[in-house]
């Protein structure tokens, strides 16, 4: 006898500037490095933004960058102690009421909610898991033998094209229910829903 396995009814939500208000990656930077350290590096970084803001550099090579300024060399036990703290202190006080009601009404309806965002998953798995979601899609950051940031990335950046790419290879469904988004980056994803919301709480 053969049992049929109903796809699950999916429901994806991108996170900077969906379910909050601005985005997350430098105030975590911010808050994970040392004030004087901190904005040392951002200037380091000015040139990789700007070409970045003007275009001339993609996502992930823009993102690779800063996260060698910031990151490399740094413990990963040290950093993921203070990506807890950020996921519980500060991601909070930036959420959109709007977009969390929205998440609950999903999970009350029994549908499987994903977390689908370019930005580290380094602090969106701890803040994920204790707001409700089911998976979390985001960028893995690369760690050598000795248990230091490469300042590389362990995955493709989550960002456009690769955001529908990881839902399909995770639920191997074409469609899912509904999907939530704020920028071009979110276009593939948004396209795969049958409910499609851009900018919704805006």
């Amino acid at each position: 006898m053969t049992v049929l396995v109903k796809h699950p009814v999916v429901a994806a939500f991108d996170f900077d500037g969906t379910l909050t208000h601005g985005e997350s990656f430098f105030r975590f930077l911010a808050f994970v490095t040392p004030w004087p350290s901190f904005v040392w590096s951002l200037l380091k970084c000015l040139p990789t933004l700007l070409r970045y803001v003007l275009r001339l550099q993609d996502n992930e090579s823009a993102k690779i960058r800063v996260l060698q300024v910031y990151l490399r060399g740094r413990r990963v036990n040290d950093i993921e102690a203070l990506a807890e703290r950020f996921a519980r202190e500060k991601i909070p006080a930036t959420l959109r009421p709007q977009g969390i009601a929205k998440l609950h009404g999903h999970l009350k309806q029994g549908h499987v909610c994903v977390l689908v965002s370019a930005t580290l998953a380094l602090y969106l798995k701890p803040w994920a898991r204790d707001a409700g979601f089911d998976v979390v899609l985001a960028t893995e950051l690369a760690v050598d033998a000795k248990g230091r940031y490469t300042g590389g990335l362990a995955t493709p950046n989550c960002y456009g094209p690769e955001k529908a790419r990881r839902l399909h290879a995770h639920f191997d469904q074409p469609r899912i229910i509904a999907a939530y988004g704020d920028s071009s980056g979110d276009t593939e994803m948004l396209a795969l829903a049958e409910q499609p919301h851009f900018k919704p709480w805006r």
